[in-house]
């Protein structure tokens, strides 16, 4: 029973991380560099308190929950396509808290919403092996 504990816990933390990434899904947004510098930071910003925001740069930001002693950590990042003069968008979460990938999600789909908004879709590879959200 003891050495089912380590694979336990690790299991439980590797499961509430993870990555979202329009890049891997092909496709990007035709954006400035400071539309995309601004839509990481409002999204990250609008789902996390003010006082648990982390250090970033222009085209990433990052910030934290905490319950009691699980904490998940989240990072927006705008990724330059210069071919196409775009930028993809990537969530990232790690931790321990259970609804940690599920609000990844939604801050995924939340950045995917803005800068649809705000600039236009562009595909980086051909339609028919791309995958669609």
């Amino acid at each position: 029973m003891k050495s089912l504990l380590p694979l336990l816990l690790a299991a439980l933390l590797s499961a509430c991380s993870g990555t979202h990434s329009t890049i891997k899904e092909g496709y990007a947004y035709q954006l400035s560099e400071d539309q995309a510098a601004v839509l990481v930071d409002s999204v990250i910003r609008s789902n996390i308190a003010n006082d648990r925001m982390l250090p970033g740069s222009t085209l990433v930001a990052s910030g934290y929950d905490r319950s009691i002693t699980d904490t998940q950590t989240y990072t927006a990042t705008a990724i330059a396509v210069p071919r196409f003069s775009a930028f993809g968008f990537e969530i990232q979460h790690k931790g321990t808290m259970f609804n940690g990938p599920s609000k990844a999600k939604r801050l995924y789909r939340t950045l995917n919403e803005r800068a649809a908004l705000s600039g236009s879709r562009v595909m980086l590879i051909a339609p028919s092996s791309a995958k669609h959200p």
